[in-house]
């Protein structure tokens, strides 16, 4: 591929600018940033495929689901979870890391069973506790959490989240969707989350 002549230029000034007024640490992490930039690859529009995905997850609103996030997250996930799932409690194991990296986990009830079951008996009574937060962490621990009476308005909140998980054919927890509309599910499959967060929050950033 042939660049233009002015790319050579622009790509030389901005390695004077770094290499010119700049320590020698600092001149070498602004270089490695730098060559970091131009070798990545461009940042793709969202895939329309997915756009019926993305329009159903953004439906949900802060009140329709459970927070765990750092103080200025650089991208966010959804994952539907069930508290007494194994895998669900392996994965909010690793929430921590995730937040320490930047990442927002938002979790969206999908109990399994009918709403009758002791699934959703249990995430009742996280919905409806005064702190969800807290009595989620406290469930997937292993943790009692006492029973709860639900209000109207937690019904309200909670409802939307059964559907919205039956609209997209949830068949399993944990399973994650990405801002992107793209979706894993389990635990392995979320290894590299925070770097795979990050690049569908660039990709969604893209489409403005």
């Amino acid at each position: 591929m042939n660049l233009p002549k002015n790319s050579f230029r622009l790509a030389g000034a901005g390695l004077v600018a770094i290499l010119g007024f700049t320590s020698p640490l600092a001149q070498a992490e602004g270089l490695g940033s730098f060559l970091y930039e131009m070798t990545q690859p461009p940042v793709p529009k969202p895939n329309p495929q997915l756009q019926k995905t993305r329009e159903a997850i953004d439906t949900l609103t802060a009140e329709n689901y459970i927070s765990f996030s750092p103080s200025k997250p650089t991208a966010h996930v959804y994952v539907f979870a069930d508290a007494t799932c194994p895998y669900t409690r392996e994965l909010h194991k690793k929430v921590p890391e995730f937040n320490a990296k930047g990442i927002e986990v938002r979790y969206v009830a999908a109990p399994r069973g009918e709403a009758t079951g002791p699934a959703w008996a249990l995430y009742k009574n996280i919905w409806c506790s005064d702190n969800p937060k807290q009595a989620f962490d406290d469930a997937v621990k292993g943790k009692s959490v006492k029973a709860q009476t639900c209000s109207k308005n937690d019904l309200r909140t909670l409802i939307p989240q059964d559907y919205l998980g039956k609209a997209l054919e949830i068949s399993g927890t944990p399973t994650t969707f990405y801002q992107d509309g793209h979706r894993v599910g389990g635990v392995q499959a979320t290894a590299d989350l925070p770097e795979r967060a990050n690049w569908a929050a660039k990709i969604m950033a893209n489409a403005r």
